[in-house]
């Protein structure tokens, strides 16, 4: 009886199991948000001053670094180590479910956000569209006028600057990016917001500048990773969380400042390669890229080429190229759009790279970029592993999925006290029973022995 039994208990949760992983990969089908996750970071890890509590702010990815939605609470795993230690040692400790606080932030729980968005001011905006209806300088005002109501309507605490760039000539002044422009914040949704657009829609006709895309972004780079603006970087003791801080770069061209010198390509790999290095140095800066043209795809079919054009086909102006193609030295230079370095750009930052070539699909474009700057899950938990004061802890992430598993990187912090406070009313008994002891050892004494010299001395 007692084997029929056993085995019975044994047959069920051997079809436990297969049922269990039969359900996940049904799940796995109908949310396809399981098999997207191709990453996940912990943004920031902060140690809560007088609860003993850690809170984290992560973020989940696709392939495509565009946010994944929908995960639950039983997805998350929790590792916390000592400082150089390996998660998968004994002397980490995976935190049970009941001990996390899971939950999807509203927006008005979120850090403050500063969206810098950056508008190419170049001559090429005064062209149609592929829609044939607008201009693209239009068509990109128009997104950024639904951004900037969308953004209101999320939150009240983002605040927008938007920055025309294009590089001037002899007989044009461009639109020079420097800390005065860039530093014009105003809160989404401001009657201010739709002034500035106003203004720029007006400069429609006087659009003359080359297209500078490198500059103007290593200056809105540097501007917020000032590390003396507490706006953008809190103090390391200050307790608060890190501000999102996003730039959206939208240009219909390429990176088109060397006077179509015949070694304009390298001069751009340089420049680039110097550009890269700077968005590696401040990674909590994200950078979307939008490109608003014709892909080169597009292009290509367009002129009946070859081979996809490059920013070679088009250095040399007039000259003989490997496309073979003399229409395209003079067309195309107007139409081209970097779309690889477009991509590397935000690859880098973990931003989103897209592509559009009228005005509504840049407003989508611009609709996936404020679903990233929201789209955040937030864990805290009480301190596991007794720290001393000043000591470094690491916290690492993992997403159970139905068909696979994701790792973070682990995220240090300083877990600057040695316990979390203690209760209000344990505090109170303590407080009491001091005084209790101060009044009943010190004062209460002092008393009647000051009232018995006085009896004696009368």
């Amino acid at each position: 009886m007692v084997k029929k039994y056993s085995d019975l208990s044994t047959i069920i949760a051997s079809w436990t199991r297969k049922v269990s992983f039969s359900l996940l990969i049904v799940i796995s089908y109908i949310n396809p948000s399981f098999a997207q996750v191709k990453n996940v970071e912990i943004i920031e890890a902060i140690p809560e001053r007088n609860e003993g509590k850690v809170s984290l702010r992560i973020k989940a990815y696709d392939q495509n670094n565009k946010p994944v939605r929908e995960l639950e609470k039983e997805n998350f795993n929790l590792t916390v180590c000592p400082p150089k230690t390996k998660p998968k040692t004994g002397k980490c400790q995976t935190l049970n479910p009941i001990d996390i606080n899971w939950k999807i932030p509203l927006p008005e729980e979120l850090p403050p956000a500063w969206v810098i968005v950056l508008l190419d001011f170049s001559g090429s905006m005064k062209q149609l569209d592929s829609s044939g209806e607008k201009t693209k300088l239009e068509g990109a005002i128009a997104a950024i006028r639904k951004f900037n109501q969308d953004l209101a309507d999320k939150g009240e605490n983002t605040k927008i600057s938007i920055v025309p760039f294009g590089k001037g000539g002899k007989n044009c002044s461009g639109n020079k990016v420097t800390k005065k422009e860039l530093d014009n914040f105003v809160l989404a949704g401001n009657r201010k917001v739709e002034q500035s657009l106003k203004k720029l829609e007006n400069q429609l006709n006087n659009l003359c500048a080359a297209t500078d895309i490198y500059e103007p972004l290593r200056q809105a780079i540097q501007f917020f990773g000032n590390s003396e603006d507490t706006r953008f970087n809190p103090r390391p003791n200050s307790n608060l969380s890190q501000p999102r801080r996003s730039i959206i770069l939208l240009s219909d061209g390429y990176h088109s400042i060397y006077g179509n010198r015949e070694n304009e390509p390298e001069l751009e790999a340089q420049d680039f390669e110097k550009l890269v290095f700077m968005l590696k140095s401040y990674p909590n800066i994200t950078v979307h890229t939008l490109g608003y043209g014709l892909t080169p795809q597009q292009l290509q079919q367009k002129y009946d080429l070859e081979e996809l054009p490059t920013i070679r086909d088009i250095s040399v102006r007039g000259g003989k190229k490997s496309n073979n193609s003399e229409e395209l030295t003079e067309l195309a230079a107007e139409e081209f759009v970097d779309q690889k370095r477009l991509q590397q750009i935000a690859g880098v930052t973990k931003g989103i790279a897209e592509f559009s070539g009228n005005a509504e699909d840049i407003s989508s474009s611009l609709t996936e970029f404020l679903e990233a700057l929201f789209d955040e899950y937030h864990i805290n938990y009480i301190q596991p592993i007794n720290a001393d004061r000043g000591s470094l802890h690491n916290v690492q992430v993992s997403l159970n999925l139905p068909d696979n598993s994701v790792d973070s990187e682990q995220q240090p912090y300083v877990f600057p006290w040695v316990s979390r406070s203690l209760p209000f009313l344990t505090r109170l008994i303590i407080f009491l029973f001091t005084l209790a002891v101060l009044l009943g050892g010190g004062v209460i004494p002092f008393l009647l022995w000051a009232k018995s010299i006085k009896r004696e001395y009368n």
